[in-house]
């Protein structure tokens, strides 16, 4: 099979030698999110840009050792994927998208850091944000209703794994076309916590233990 074809409306900068970006433009546009093309497998993803500080130097926080690698201080003006910190954060946000695939939540399929920014690559839903909903007219009661449930759900999930999202907000709640709710935004979360020195990781539950022999 042959490389899928680009869509025309994406004709900007590539990403990670696959991810084909729209033109925009002002070349110093630089968005929070933004569409672009996978030429590996041929479909439309969302990309989500968490940009990283020039100098990436945090200390962990708390107490015991980061359990995504080992902590360090990074180095240079150019913050990149080998930076100790950089390298906890994507470690923090591929950790939050192994998570297994639910109805409720949006996968997320690449982390990588490249260009000064850290990127998250994750499924293209068809929907909007509650916030772009509620701008426009408030839910009513066995709406709100509705989405909460969906989005408790989606929480039940995450906790499930061990996992605390932290990231619930009216930005990560995606309301879909078919009128389901699903929540995003656990990788990102991770990741900026990892780079401000925390650790996100679920904690490690203990074995179970082994009923004496009779």
């Amino acid at each position: 099979m042959g490389v899928p074809p680009t869509p025309s409306r994406y004709a900007g900068g590539l990403l990670a030698d696959r991810y084909r970006l729209p033109r925009h433009p002002d070349e110093a546009y630089e968005p929070v999110e933004i569409r672009a093309f996978d030429t590996y497998s041929g479909q439309e993803v969302l990309l989500r840009r968490i940009p990283l500080p020039e100098l990436v130097e945090a200390e962990l926080v708390g107490d015991g050792p980061y359990r995504g690698g080992r902590p360090g201080r990074g180095a240079g003006a150019a913050a990149g994927s080998e930076d100790p910190s950089v390298r906890r954060a994507i470690d923090a946000a591929t950790a939050a998208a192994a998570l297994p695939d639910h109805p409720r939540l949006a996968q997320v399929f690449h982390v990588f850091a490249e260009a000064g920014s850290l990127w998250i690559v994750s499924e293209l839903v068809a929907g909007r944000p509650l916030a772009a909903l509620l701008a426009e007219r408030p839910l009513s009661a066995h709406r709100a209703a509705e989405v909460a449930a969906d989005v408790l759900t989606a929480l039940r999930a995450v906790h499930a794994h061990g996992w605390v999202h932290r990231n619930v907000t009216l930005h990560t709640v995606l309301i879909c076309d078919d009128g389901r709710a699903m929540l995003t935004g656990l990788a990102a979360g991770a990741a900026e916590e990892a780079l401000c020195g925390y650790d996100p990781l679920p904690a490690a539950r203990p074995a179970p233990s082994t009923p004496p022999a009779p």
